[in-house]
């Protein structure tokens, strides 16, 4: 294979300087007088051309041999003889004239001839200009060729003028190169081999020969958009190529369906480039008009597939171009690539192109003025840039081998014969018989006659001498053919050629090369003939031949047979196709040429049997099979031969060796009337073999794909153990590509899928292959190589597969069939098993068969996905069926979807188009029996579904030998689990509506039209079309197209006539029929009548002499509480873009007149989700009761809040350039007393907060309980503050026994206290410092001071007692009095002075407290606000949460999970689940929809 590559390198390059001289001949052609100088170059080119055949005829000779099949090659030698001798040609032809023209001027040139015999410093050249060089690549060939024939080569110029032209020829980065040296004689050769070594570069020459090749100019071809109109009428908008070079009109198929026009029968072949034909069998008319102009044409188009790909190729950018502003492009979007529908030919084309036309420059398009308008042509120049596009290109082989991968696992289904097939099956019965000897006799079926065929002699020829050039190099394979030649000879299959033996004088001679293989027991080589090779009339023998139809039964099928009998054979008919012979007046279309030895003379035979190679050989073949075996009387013996052969390969068996005897010797003696040989016998039975043959068979091994390309993986049979095992052949690669991939997977041959886990992993990553768009010899992926290099590694552990071919047992009681089937996101599959039971109670189980598919590329269900698993079982069970002549007692069908199985127990009426079609093939299919419910665990076609690797499925039981159950009673199978029994929530079920003509319009909306029923506008134009259709029912419209203003006003009226009816049935009855209202009837005062033109009842009013519109003086009557009326304030809500109550009543009562309209308009504009979000209010609940730790007393600061105040700024020194720092507060109050402590910290971080809470503990002792908020004012403290309490609380300075308590974000009411307390602090602070800064020090005891000003604080007024003249205050929980009064003495009481000083301090303490829990709790005891709550919050409540940072708009939108109640039962706080996850705030900063929860996901009236 390198070979091949390395010639076809070398042959490029002849082929390539071909090119140059002839690129070189065009530019000398273009001169109007050769000089003598070009006359020699000429002459010089033309012998060195000449010697470059003599080169080429070896290469191209070693390459015929190297190859295969040569014809290929002889093409390309074709080419090129004819390519060089008419260059050759044109040359000496150049040479001949250039000479006459010379002699012509023979005195001028004696003359001018004379003065360069002794060189000057003053030379006179030719009249050539020289050619500038600037450093191009692309100009360097011209120009060194140029120079050197000019100037370097003309001993007659010395080399200082050399160098004085180069330098002159010179420029731009070129002339750089040699500007530095001297203007000196001796420095030519040097700027010569500088110049040479810098351009002569062959790599850098190629790669700009490549960007040459790829930077095509875009040319753009006349396209236009024109209006055609279809079968009912409708335009439409068709995009026409106009190609001045067609002799007819086309248009596409889809395009034709669009329109839905008529066409009829035509019979025409379409030719285009390169001869590509195509054949087209309808026509249609179209009529085509101008979106510009007032121009329209018919014209008659031919129907085809496709016209052409997109056009433009590619996307062009107009950014250069410079469209005139004052004229209108026939095709607007020109520069973008789009389909074509339709294409006009020259018929049509030279009558609308006008005399105008623009150019917009050079490399840039032309205007062409026309009647669609102006055209857009020429060639648009685009800038390199490459892009990697995907070129599809497989060999014959490749894309065999994948068509067979693909089929292995597609069900085959009944073929239906075509024409050519019944016409191929008349020939055969009408012409064929049997000669003397019992042979078959056969005439060639034809399609066409043989006098189609033009000569074949001389490509003949030429492959024969080729393929004789190479057996003189193979002496093995020279003998081999040799042998196979002379071993044709004598056994009459050829015969030389005679004229005289023959009716036709025109032979056809067929090609023929070897096919080498070693593997094969008998014939290692079989002489191929080419039936394919093309004749002068471009025709060859196979493609005037018929096919035939296949009559055998596929592989799938008799390899499943093969498995069904205890005693098996296999055989193989020895020169099947050599026994049938053809008729003589068919054998000269099989005559080749053939001689042993070179020095024999070349001779012509006739191939006299049926020939392999040609295209009806295997019909021929196996027809003659079929008629043998319609001619048997035996029945068994007739289906045996009608069954179990498989091209030439027999396999059959029977349940025991009499029974398999008997069917072999009457097979051998039905084949023997027709000279066929069975031989190659194998048997699992030893007793078969010596019966029937005598010789001793050399292996035990019967290779099954012996037909099939199968060089990865091949099924085969060993028949000493009764065994199938595969073999794998892997050649690894180190660079992997996309073709080497895809020519490994494509020899894989498991036919009955027995390993289709491990190779269901190599079909996912083809699909990926073909969607990740890689080219064909570029390495893959890194991801998808990995996987590859994995797949190739465990795939030959696969040879270590024994599967028992058997799959019954002993003693037979009973058989079940067992159908698994399974899908998943990237495959489904299905496999087959069969349960036998013996006499004994013995079961066995063994996997029969399995397919596998890859999931469609577009995405779908899982559900969708196991339906498709399912169908694919009940088709690979029904081919078991037709395939095994068992009889089974049972089958059984499994699946793990619950939802197929709901699919498949319901009816198909109930089922949506794509699940009722597969549906209803299932339950034919499965005629009845049960399908039953597999856990997926227990699923084996589970592991065709995801695949599995070949080192886990040799130790799989569960794939071959099927679930664990299966070898148990019926009775402990899966049951179908209980709470998957409602069908009613099956998915894909089509819903149908039972309307109740009582019901309200309400519910008939609500049920014909769920998804518009909040929207008035889409409902109207429902109801239009609905009204439409029962019209055309009716015969009384023959509407089509957009709905029309009528309709929709008729609509409107409908709806109105409807909520009139529901609204006021008595007063519209009476209204409509022409009598009067009662008297104290309500609407009297509208004064309403009945308007018979809408049959609406409308207001009569006191409005009728105005001049205003009759729907403003007489309004349609409504009620604004039916639905309609919703329905319609709603709409004017929206379309009026959110109004007030005001000015939507005032705009709807222009055409309306709703009765309690007021209401209805505050109600909509309320409920208007939109407007509530501008104007969000939230929730307020009740004042909740006080916390226990502000009632409960024990002592100072036990249960504290914390809180940051700041931030301050305090000089960092005294005196003058002191610099201001950021310092903080830290508060904490006591919960109980309300008593404050104050501490300056330096910053936010967490060691200033550890900092700050030491000293709190060491001054006030260690708190229980201590309370922080979530406040955004100081989101980074709190954040420090979060992590040191949630994270690090066996911190060595905090004890563990304090608890943390943090409120709800953003509720700082939660925290009053110590937001009082912050407020506070910052009153006095304000107050004192001013514009002050302060020190640390100083900082801090003007803190400690406001601290002892703020614990002085009376809690409450003073008490009742006129003697206590001293107010409660938080100072007196911590030292006893206050901390701004002087020490006094106690008030004197008799009974307090005798007391001693312990127990008067303790009398003091209890008199504090006392009065804390008669004055001061009593006085909490009154809500000063929130006395009621405003609302209230449910689960699932749409709402929006306040962020005064972001506008209403922008707010987060979100759905109430869980309210958490306090201890009061009422809810303050909510967890709302928004699209940044699960959030808790508390109700002050929530703002509820006006959107209920059944209701939320319409999303409210708005």
């Amino acid at each position: 294979m390198a070979d091949i590559k390395s010639f076809i390198k070398k042959r490029a390059s002849f082929k390539a300087k071909l090119t140059q001289f002839s690129s070189y001949l065009n530019i000398a052609q273009s001169c109007e007088k050769l000089s003598e100088v070009q006359l020699i170059e000429i002459e010089h080119r033309l012998s060195t051309f000449e010697g470059l055949y003599e080169k080429y005829d070896i290469l191209q000779t070693e390459l015929e041999e190297a190859v295969d099949d040569p014809s290929e090659q002889y093409t390309e030698r074709e080419e090129f003889e004819k390519q060089y001798y008419s260059l050759v040609a044109t040359a000496r032809h150049l040479i001949g004239m250039a000479r006459k023209h010379l002699s012509r001027d023979a005195a001028f040139e004696v003359e001018s001839g004379t003065s360069h015999t002794h060189k000057h410093t003053s030379v006179r050249l030719p009249k050539i200009d020289l050619p500038k060089f600037s450093g191009s690549y692309h100009d360097w060939l011209e120009f060194r060729d140029t120079f050197i024939s000019i100037i370097h080569n003309n001993e007659g110029i010395d080399n200082i003028n050399k160098l004085h032209y180069l330098r002159a020829s010179l420029k731009g980065s070129a002339s750089l190169i040699i500007d530095n040296l001297d203007f000196r004689s001796d420095n030519y050769d040097a700027a010569w081999k500088l110049l040479c070594s810098r351009y002569d570069n062959k790599r850098l020459l190629v790669n700009n020969h490549v960007q040459a090749i790829f930077s095509v100019q875009n040319i753009t071809k006349e396209s236009t958009l024109v209006g055609v109109t279809d079968a009912e009428g409708r335009p439409h908008t068709a995009r026409v190529l106009l190609d001045n070079g067609s002799t007819a009109n086309f248009v596409s198929e889809d395009f034709c369906r669009k329109l839905r026009i008529p066409t009829y029968c035509v019979a025409s072949r379409v030719k285009g480039i390169n001869n590509q034909s195509s054949d087209c069998s309808q026509g249609c008319t179209l009529s085509l008009n101008s979106l510009n102009e007032d121009f329209e044409v018919e014209l008659d188009c031919h129907v085809i597939a496709k016209v052409s790909s997109s056009v433009p190729s590619t996307y062009i950018d107009t950014h250069n171009i410079c469209l005139p502003s004052n004229i209108v492009l026939a095709d607007p979007r020109f520069y973008t690539p789009s389909s074509i529908d339709i294409l006009v030919g020259a018929e049509v084309f030279w009558g609308i192109i006008g005399m105008n036309r623009i150019s917009l420059g050079k490399n840039m398009p032309t205007l062409l003025e026309s009647k669609l308008g102006w055209l857009i042509t020429g060639v648009v120049h685009q800038p390199n840039n490459f892009s990697n596009n995907s070129s599809f290109m497989l060999t014959d082989d490749l894309r065999l081998g994948l068509n067979r991968f693909w089929e292995l696992d597609s069900i085959s289904s009944k073929h239906k014969l075509t024409y050519e097939e019944r016409s191929c099956e008349q020939i055969f019965v009408e012409t064929t018989y049997r000669d003397t000897d019992g042979r078959f006799v056969v005439n060639i079926p034809l399609k066409e006659s043989p006098d189609v065929l033009g000569d074949s002699y001389s490509m003949a020829k030429r492959r024969f001498l080729a393929l004789e050039r190479r057996l003189a190099k193979d002496s093995y394979l020279k003998q081999l053919y040799v042998n196979f030649m002379d071993e044709y000879i004598e056994l009459g299959h050829m015969s030389e050629y005679s004229h005289c033996n023959t009716a036709s004088t025109h032979p056809n001679y067929l090609p023929h090369h070897g096919v080498l293989k070693e593997s094969k027991s008998t014939t290692k080589l079989r002489v191929v003939f080419d039936a394919s090779a093309r004749t002068t009339t471009g025709k060859s023998l196979n493609q005037i031949q018929m096919v035939g139809s296949p009559l055998q039964d596929d592989l799938l099928s008799i390899l499943l047979r093969f498995r069904q009998h205890k005693i098996v054979v296999s055989a193989d008919i020895e020169k099947m196709y050599r026994v049938t012979r053809v008729n003589d007046i068919h054998k000269p279309l099989q005559t080749i040429l053939w001689r042993a030895e070179p020095t024999h003379p070349l001779k012509t035979f006739t191939l006299n049997t049926v020939t392999y190679g040609t295209a009806s050989a295997p019909f021929l073949a196996t027809r003659c099979l079929m008629q043998l075996a319609q001619e048997c009387d035996d029945p068994s013996t007739r289906s045996t031969i009608e069954h179990d052969f498989y091209v030439d390969d027999y396999l059959s068996g029977g349940s025991s060796v009499t029974e398999t005897l008997d069917r072999c010797r009457n097979v051998i003696a039905v084949l023997k009337t027709a000279k066929y040989n069975l031989r190659k016998w194998q048997s699992n039975s030893q007793a078969v073999l010596s019966a029937i043959c005598e010789d001793q068979v050399s292996s035990d091994l019967v290779n099954l794909s012996e037909n099939e390309l199968s060089k990865t993986l091949g099924l085969g049979w060993r028949c000493s153990t009764d065994t199938l095992f595969f073999s794998i052949h892997l050649n690894p690669n180190i660079i992997v590509t996309k073709r080497q991939i895809l020519s490994t997977i494509s020899q894989i041959f498991d036919p009955m899928g027995l390993v289709v886990p491990s190779i269901v992993e190599a079909k996912i990553l083809m699909q990926n292959l073909w969607l990740s768009g890689c080219s064909w010899d570029e390495p893959v992926p890194e991801e998808v190589q990995r996987t590859w290099s994995e797949f190739v590694t465990t795939l030959p552990l696969l040879n270590e597969v024994k599967i028992p071919r058997w799959v019954t047992c002993e003693s037979l009681a009973s058989l079940q069939l067992h159908v698994f089937t399974d899908a998943s996101e990237k495959a489904y599959g299905t496999c087959i098993y069969v349960r036998s039971t013996s006499v004994s109670g013995e079961v066995r189980v063994h996997l029969l068969t399995s397919k596998s598919k890859v999931a469609p590329v577009k995405s779908t269900t899982i559900p969708r996905l196991e339906l498709c698993a399912a169908l694919l079982g009940s088709r690979l069970y029904l081919k078991v069926r037709q395939s095994l002549t068992l009889n089974f007692d049972d089958v059984y069908f499994w699946c793990d979807s619950t939802i197929v199985l709901g699919w498949l127990a319901a009816s198909p009426t109930q089922l949506k188009t794509f699940v009722r079609h597969r549906v209803s093939e299932i339950q034919e299919t499965a005629e009845g029996r049960p399908w039953r419910y597999v856990p997926s665990l227990s699923n084996p076609a589970d592991l065709s579904s995801r695949g599995l690797r070949a080192d886990k499925l040799l130790s799989s039981s569960l794939w071959w030998s099927g679930p664990q159950f299966l070898l148990e009673d019926t009775s402990s199978w899966p049951q179908f689990p209980e709470q998957n029994r409602q069908v009613l929530n099956l998915p894909e079920i089509v819903s149908s509506h039972h309307i109740d003509i009582r019901t309200t319009t309400e519910n008939i909306i609500n049920s014909l039209f769920p998804k518009y029923s909040s929207n008035f506008y889409a409902l109207q134009r429902m109801m239009a079309y609905l009204l439409r259709f029962c019209n055309k029912c009716r015969r009384r419209s023959s509407a089509h197209g957009p709905l029309t203003s009528t309709e929709l006003q008729n609509s409107l009226h409908f709806l109105c006539t409807l909520a009139q009816q529901e609204s006021f049935p008595e007063e519209y009855f009476l209204l409509s029929t022409g009598k009067q209202l009662p008297a104290k009837n309500k609407l009297l005062s509208l004064s309403p009548f009945f308007d018979r033109n809408s049959n609406l009842i409308r207001v009569g009013g006191r409005l009728s002499n105005s001049f205003y519109d009759y729907d403003v003086k007489h309004p349609i009557l409504l009620s604004s509480s039916h639905v309609i009326c919703k329905l319609i304030f709603n709409m004017y809500h929206t379309r009026l873009m959110h109004p007030g109550p005001q000015l939507l009543l005032a705009t709807i009562r222009h055409h309306y007149f709703p009765i309690g309209g007021k209401n209805l308009a505050k109600t909509v504009t309320h409920q208007c989700v939109k407007c509530c979000r501008i104007k969000a209010s939230t929730i307020q609940p009740m004042m909740g009761n006080l916390p226990e730790q502000r009632l409960h007393l024990e002592f100072p600061f036990l249960d504290s809040g914390v809180d940051y105040a700041g931030p301050i700024m305090i000089a960092d020194r005294k005196g003058r350039g002191c610099r201001l720092v950021k310092s903080f507060i830290c508060v904490f109050v006591c919960l109980a007393t309300r008593a404050i402590h104050l501490e300056l910290v330096s910053d936010l971080t967490r060691e200033a907060f550890l900092a700050a809470m030491n000293r709190f503990i060491a001054r006030r002792g260690k708190p229980r309980n201590i309370f922080s908020d979530n406040g955004t004012t100081f989101v980074g403290a709190f954040n420090e503050l979060a992590n040191l309490l949630s994270q690090d609380l066996n911190f060595s300075t905090i004890d563990p026994g304090i608890n943390f308590s943090f409120i709800p974000a953003y509720t700082p009411h939660f925290g009053g206290l110590w937001e009082s307390a912050v407020k506070s602090t910052k009153h006095h602070l304000r107050r004192v410092l001013s514009l002050t800064n302060l020190t640390f020090e100083e900082m801090a005891t003007c803190l400690i001071q406001v601290e002892a000003i703020l614990n002085s604080r009376p809690l409450t007024p003073l008490s009742n007692d006129p003697s206590d003249l001293t107010p409660l205050t938080p100072a007196h929980f911590l030292i006893g009095r206050s901390l701004i009064l002087l020490p006094h003495p106690q008030i004197e009481r008799a009974n307090v002075n005798h007391l001693q000083r312990f127990r008067r301090i303790e009398f003091l303490k209890q008199h504090f407290w006392a009065r804390f829990s008669q004055e001061y709790i009593v006085w909490l005891q009154e809500r000063t606000k929130w006395r009621q709550s405003s609302g209230e919050l449910k689960e699932g409540t749409l709402v929006v949460i306040k962020d005064k940072s972001l506008p209403p708009l922008l707010w987060l939108l979100g759905r109430i999970t869980r309210t958490l109640p306090g201890r009061d039962g009422i809810s303050r706080v909510a967890d709302i689940r928004t699209r940044k996850g699960v959030i808790r705030r508390a109700f002050n900063t929530i703002c509820p929809l006006p959107v209920s929860v059944e209701d939320s996901s319409t999303g409210g009236g708005c």
